[in-house]
């Protein structure tokens, strides 16, 4: 069987297309969820597209929540260790929210390119906003217990 000419940014959409959002919505949901939630929607949305980056969009959101528990882990030690000033807490935290943004940012980077094409060819697109809402209100209760366990490792997916 004989397949037809493919373009390499073309976005080949499977079975999950029908719940694609524009890569806006993700991107927003680390703001208003955090990134349980929108490091996933990425991943999945890459699949439902059927983006041709979407391999690396998932490594990408893999490295993004390995490297902000290193970032929390290490700071944390260097705190403790007495390393680094009491006074830089606040400048710490912003170390890591600067990294979780520009990992969601990148990814909104490398999706969008394929999103357009999708669009354009009549690809279906779904409202992201009810998630953001729902997400707002949910994440304190999936949250909350895995803060009271794991403090350090909650902070990652904030």
């Amino acid at each position: 069987m004989a397949r037809g000419y493919q373009i390499m940014d073309e976005p080949l959409p499977g079975g999950m297309a029908q719940f694609a959002v524009q890569p806006f919505w993700p991107l927003i949901a680390v703001m208003f969820g955090g990134t349980w939630l929108s490091w996933p929607w990425f991943v999945f949305n890459g699949f439902a597209i059927g983006s041709p980056t979407r391999r690396r969009e998932a490594v990408l959101a893999a490295c993004g929540f390995v490297g902000s528990i290193l970032l929390i882990l290490g700071l944390d030690t260097l705190s403790r260790r007495e390393i680094l000033p009491a006074e830089s807490g606040p400048y710490l935290f912003l170390v890591i929210l600067v990294w979780k943004l520009g990992v969601s940012y990148w990814l909104y980077a490398l999706q969008s390119r394929t999103f357009g094409l999708y669009e354009f060819y009549g690809g279906t697109v779904r409202n992201g906003l009810i998630v953001i809402v729902a997400a707002y209100f949910v994440r304190p209760l999936v949250l909350r217990p895995l803060f009271e366990a794991y403090p350090l490792l909650a902070m990652a997916l904030v």
